[in-house]
């Protein structure tokens, strides 16, 4: 007689099943890590380029508008020379002399709180940021706090 038993197909399919399983089990585990590596990496991203900007326009601004610029709570504005920082509708913008504001962050990522402080003595100014970041959805969704600071050129 020639062909398989009963119990040979029912071994067969059971080491098939347990096979396709660990596949899936291994290909969703990598479909898991890629989605949250690209989170992470919009929301470091964006974090980067926008913390760059801002310090890099500090640390070449002489002095700050405190009377436009709002320190010490959320949403904060910062006007330093002709650029001002501001978050409008979850979106940091940076506006330039008389032009319209131009977000300095994707349409999807939000940022929760920016706050900028002002500390200053007899011979410095400095500015410190402090922004709450969020992307994602789901699974993917991820949040972080960035900081950066930096004084300006004229107060040194």
């Amino acid at each position: 007689m020639r062909g398989y038993t009963l119990l040979e197909t029912v071994v067969y399919v059971s080491i098939l099943a347990v096979i396709i399983v660990l596949a899936l089990g291994s290909i969703l585990s990598i479909y898991q890590a890629y989605g949250k590596v690209k989170v992470e990496r919009k929301l470091t991203g964006n974090a980067d380029v926008a913390l760059e900007r801002m310090v890099r326009e500090i640390r070449a601004a002489t002095t700050t508008d405190a009377g436009v610029s709002v320190f010490g709570s959320s949403p904060g504005t910062l006007k330093i020379g002709n650029v001002k920082f501001s978050l409008s509708a979850n979106t940091l913008r940076v506006e330039e002399g008389q032009g319209s504001p131009a977000p300095l962050t994707a349409s999807d990522v939000k940022i929760n709180s920016l706050i900028f402080y002002r500390a200053t003595t007899s011979e410095s100014e400095i500015i410190k940021i402090e922004m709450a970041l969020e992307t994602g959805s789901g699974l993917f969704k991820k949040g972080r706090n960035f900081y950066g600071s930096a004084v300006l050129r004229g107060a040194y």
